[in-house]
């Protein structure tokens, strides 16, 4: 009979215990970075002190690992396709931070047999209270739905309960990756509620690993957005953003109510689009007349929401001035250092890396060595040229000059959109109040449309 694997941790060197405190703070700092909004929900279903296995949607090759990672204090060794160890820059990095190699049919001169090495090794861990981390849908993917997912999760998670004879706990995780490629963007990790590993009796294990894997899917997909094409996306998208200002009011804050907002749309879409398709292409035709109307005129939907009352155009002409007088002086300074690493990283992730969702790894790895060469050279020249002094001054205007402008990045545009629509309001100001009536119509049309969605039948 097999022995169960020990529940005691394995003790850790003092030097991969100090890498893993620096791999987290790297991610952190990446996140951090490269996206302007960064939240996490549902960390209440994480245990404390339990194996664990994190089933995670792949939309973004390897940033996915290190947006997982920056958004938990847990210690997560993600499980990586076995090409990745054969890379002489990766391989170190995996080993330290305690990745495990899973081998793939579809990958040359691979033998799938070490296979059972890596489940042993699953096993234990997770005896161990470690959490594992696993893309179930096998490969990175730039579709806007959850792939079909492979049954290694189940037979994992169940493999684990036999060895050990304590359940892990399997968590659905979503990541949503607001707009991505675009710098500076947004990023939603939502924790859903543990997969449930109960089997009937009598149960065979095809049966048994299938049946977890269904249920599997049906966590990720309750914390990820799936619509059957980008188009339908977009169109879920521009009508969330119309939904949140309504009454010239934006109703949702946070990533997390963005999020639920758009599911529920999907949800809508979906079922009027079988039962009322015609009234949806009615519908959508009057929205896209009014977004013409707004982009011929120049106007944004949230600025019919502005009430230009005294007390608020003197706040924002401080704010304004603030931002022009001190803020851009600031930030043109960091816009001056980093403008070429910043075109070259572009260009050059643009050029090698293979798909859309490839192009933000590339980004952060092809950024972190042009950015460090630039500002290498960059201050080697001003401690050869001024010495220590000057060079530490430099570094500290560097490092202030960039945040500046990492947080005022389109901060031009807004204000200059800003300025012009209200001068334009000024000279025609029945223009506001015929905008805001069509508005009013289409609000009232969307509203009629979310009634009716709540009448027809739901799928159970």
């Amino acid at each position: 009979m097999e022995k169960a694997p020990s529940s005691h941790k394995q003790p850790i060197s003092r030097f991969r215990r100090g890498f893993l405190r620096m791999w987290k703070s790297f991610s952190r700092l990446v996140v951090k970075t490269f996206y302007s909004k960064f939240e996490i929900t549902g960390k209440e279903h994480i245990p404390d002190d339990a194996g664990i296995i994190f089933c995670v949607n792949h939309v973004n090759a390897l940033i996915d690992a290190v947006v997982l990672q920056a958004s938990t204090d847990k210690d997560v060794r993600p499980l990586a396709r076995s090409g990745l160890f054969k890379n002489p820059i990766l391989k170190p990095i995996l080993e330290l931070i305690g990745a495990v190699p899973i081998y793939r049919r579809k990958t040359e001169n691979t033998d799938t047999s070490k296979n059972l090495d890596t489940f042993s090794k699953c096993y234990e861990l997770l005896g161990q209270n470690e959490t594992l981390v696993i893309f179930p849908e096998g490969q990175s993917h730039s579709d806007p739905y959850l792939h079909d997912l492979k049954t290694g999760v189940a037979r994992m998670a169940l493999g684990a309960l036999d060895a050990n004879k304590v359940e892990p706990v399997v968590i659905p995780v979503g990541l949503t990756f607001v707009r991505k490629r675009a710098a500076r963007s947004e990023v939603l990790v939502h924790y859903g509620e543990p997969i449930d590993l109960a089997i009937p009796k009598g149960t065979s294990d095809y049966d048994a690993a299938h049946l977890v894997t269904d249920r599997v899917k049906a966590g990720i997909e309750a914390v990820t957005l799936n619509a059957p094409s980008w188009k339908d996306i977009d169109l879920v998208t521009r009508l969330e953003s119309f939904f949140s200002m309504r009454h010239g009011k934006r109703r949702t804050s946070t990533l997390k109510q963005r999020f639920q907002s758009l599911q529920r749309i999907i949800e809508a879409q979906h079922l009027l689009n079988e039962y009322e398709p015609d009234k949806v292409r009615s519908l959508m035709s009057k929205l896209r007349v009014f977004e013409r109307l707004c982009k011929t005129c120049g106007i944004n939907n949230y600025h019919l929401g502005i009430k230009y009352r005294p007390v608020l155009l003197v706040l924002y002409t401080l704010r304004t001035l603030g931002i022009v007088f001190i803020g851009f002086p600031v930030a043109l300074w960091g816009i001056i250092n980093g403008y070429i690493p910043f075109v070259l990283t572009g260009w050059l992730s643009r050029k090698f890396s293979k798909g859309i969702d490839q192009q933000d790894t590339a980004q952060v790895l092809i950024g972190m060595g042009v950015f460090g060469l630039f500002w290498g050279l960059q201050s080697y020249f001003v401690f050869k040229s001024f010495g220590l002094m000057w060079l530490l001054l430099y570094l500290v205007s560097l490092l202030i000059g960039s945040a500046v402008a990492l947080s005022l990045r389109g901060e031009y545009k807004r204000t200059l959109e800003n300025l012009k629509v209200f001068f334009l309001f000024l000279r025609k100001k029945d223009l506001k109040a015929y905008m805001e009536t069509k508005r009013h119509d289409l609000e009232v049309e969307l509203a009629q449309m979310v009634r009716i969605a709540k009448r027809l039948p739901h799928d159970k």
